[in-house]
């Protein structure tokens, strides 16, 4: 018996920079088809692509919600199959609260369940969770800004100095402000700076809680990430780890890396695959774990329950997650757990600042060899996406991330800030 070939396949990504590129890319890879992109502007990461079709909507950039729900239901009136992927926290947010009508235009949303997705972007239950594993936490106070200013501060004195300051839960409500000195971490060295820092983030609107922790001491490359897909019936179907090498300290990309050594580690492999297992989490996922450098313990600082910014690093790694994706959601077929054991360097930069950032000399002599046996890969570099305007945009960017890394971060520090 003939089987009914499935329509095509239409990714719809939401947002515009090299995370949204290399989700489009690795779809183009795995199945050959086109991504359709909506926002408010354009930005080169997504320009001059012909594996991407551009929606742009808004007036001068500016998008609402309404307007771009509405423009999502008008999309997906076509006869592919409207696969709807949001990247950044707010557009996760924005997902969530309407997930019913975006399903319900035929919408395949690989997230997963809403309350799912408010545990896992949720600190306060990130540290319960590791704490039921027999992990190690950081300890962690919680300012409600909508309190009294007395009861907030009076928890910093429980806080060793230097100090991280965040959104509680996953920075949703927080993303969507905008003021003046807004970042998506904060440091402080002391606890009157903490107080200045949680004043400022009050006065700009901010009424949730931010959460302020003990520093996890050590540079970037003390900093792994675990990036995979989890299906429906709770098997991780594809995981690669990757170590950051540098990440990128511009105080809007905190958080993301620049580059990563793609090599795996089973140990810390395994405390992801744990964690999302006590967390019952479904779909795509990203999850930060960092090495303190005075103990040599590792510590889960972040769960993202969706695609990573610097998610491509997997497929460095021999892993597509978009296939892993595609046959659970759609295909319905249990794969066999595949893990990304394939050695290289993923870089958003120019691979050489390893010579400059990175401390370790062992490590560096090691990535140099391993450049040298296998060219670093770079997101935006598809040579089945050729344009001269794509190819200038690329090196043009790789020029102002070394500039605004040199103004941002001149040299390595042992706490990465």
């Amino acid at each position: 018996m003939t089987s009914t070939p499935r329509p095509e396949l239409m990714p719809v990504l939401l947002g515009t920079d090299v995370g949204t590129y290399s989700c489009a890319r690795m779809f183009h890879e795995a199945f050959g088809c086109r991504s359709v992109t909506v926002s408010g502007l354009s930005r080169g990461s997504i320009s001059y692509s012909s594996i991407i079709d551009n929606v742009y909507v808004g007036r001068g950039g500016t998008l609402d919600d309404e307007l771009m729900i509405k423009t999502l239901i008008d999309i997906a009136d076509t006869d592919r199959t409207p696969i709807l992927m949001p990247f950044m926290d707010r557009d996760v947010d924005l997902v969530v609260r309407h997930r019913s009508e975006l399903e319900a235009a035929g919408y395949i949303i690989p997230l997963a369940s809403n309350d799912v997705v408010e545990r896992a972007t949720d600190k306060g239950v990130l540290n319960e969770v590791c704490s039921s594993l027999g992990l190690p936490t950081v300890t962690t106070v919680e300012a409600n800004l909508s309190e009294d200013r007395a009861v907030w501060s009076a928890g910093l004195a429980e806080i060793t100095f230097p100090a991280v300051i965040k959104p509680k839960e996953g920075g949703t409500a927080f993303g969507r402000l905008q003021f003046t000195g807004q970042r998506k971490v904060y440091t402080a060295e002391t606890v009157e700076e903490a107080l200045s820092i949680l004043t400022m983030i009050e006065g700009a609107g901010f009424t949730g809680t931010m959460l302020v922790q003990d520093m996890v001491v050590g540079d970037d490359t003390y900093s792994w990430i675990a990036s995979g897909y989890v299906d429906s019936r709770g098997t991780v179907t594809g995981i690669s780890m990757g170590r950051q090498i540098l990440g990128l300290h511009q105080s809007s990309f905190i958080g993301n890396a620049g580059i990563i050594h793609v090599i795996d580690n089973p140990e810390l492999r395994s405390i992801a695959e744990n964690v999302i297992a006590a967390l019952d989490l479904r779909g795509f996922f990203a999850i930060d774990i960092k090495i303190d450098s005075r103990t040599g313990e590792p510590y889960v600082l972040d769960v993202n329950p969706r695609w990573g910014r610097g998610s491509y690093y997997a497929a460095v790694g021999g892993v597509n997650l978009t296939r892993a994706m595609v046959a659970d959601f759609i295909d319905g077929i249990a794969l066999t757990p595949r893990v990304g054991d394939r050695e290289g360097i993923y870089a958003f930069v120019p691979p050489l600042t390893i010579l400059r950032w990175v401390r370790d000399r062992k490590l560096r002599r090691h990535l140099m060899s391993l450049m040298l046996r296998r060219p670093p890969v770079h997101p935006l570099s598809y040579w089945k996406d050729p344009n001269v305007k794509r190819f200038a945009y690329r090196y043009a960017a790789d020029f102002n991330q070394l500039r605004s890394l040199i103004s941002s971060y001149p040299s390595p520090s042992d706490t990465a800030f």
